[in-house]
């Protein structure tokens, strides 16, 4: 015998304002100071694997077995596929090409042991913009020390070069 308990979804009130007493609440802050910047340490490492390529680099700071989200955006359609990260990272330092990407303006939020870095990047391709997008990490502290445990990105080929 299962149990009912006579609600329905619908009968359920979502609130769309949060709690009067949410600013008491312990989680969910805007990053700043030291643990800002060992959070963006670990950005700056991973762009430093992308820019050479460096599997060994990517295997001190991104969990095993996680995806990657990307999804390209343009003025027809936009697509979103996931990847296996571990089998894109496997060929990654055969390419011939010459990677270069670079972020900024990072917004982190943070709770805890857990956080999100969001910020705009652009990539060159052989010294050549290619696109820019959105960069989205998730980060998990573990043992005193962040490391990347899910990320994602948008592409968008039409878009303003920065210098």
């Amino acid at each position: 015998m299962g149990c009912h308990i006579g609600l329905s979804y619908a009968q359920i009130p979502v609130s769309k304002n949060p709690p009067e007493d949410y600013d008491s609440f312990p989680f969910g802050h805007i990053t700043t100071g030291q643990e800002k910047q060992e959070m963006l340490n670990v950005i700056d490492q991973f762009m430093i694997a992308v820019n050479t390529k460096s599997k060994k680099l990517f295997d001190q700071i991104l969990y095993k077995g996680i995806q990657r989200i990307v999804t390209q955006v343009d003025a027809i359609k936009t697509s979103t596929t996931i990847y296996d990260n571990d089998k894109r990272l496997q060929n990654l330092a055969s390419k011939p090409e010459q990677y270069k990407e670079r972020y900024w303006d990072a917004l982190i939020v943070s709770d805890g042991n857990i956080a999100s870095v969001w910020a705009p990047y652009d990539f060159y391709l052989n010294d050549k913009f290619s696109h820019c997008g959105v960069d989205l990490f998730y980060l998990v502290k573990e043992g005193g020390a962040w490391k990347i445990a899910h990320f994602g990105y948008t592409i968008v080929k039409d878009c303003k070069k920065e210098n």
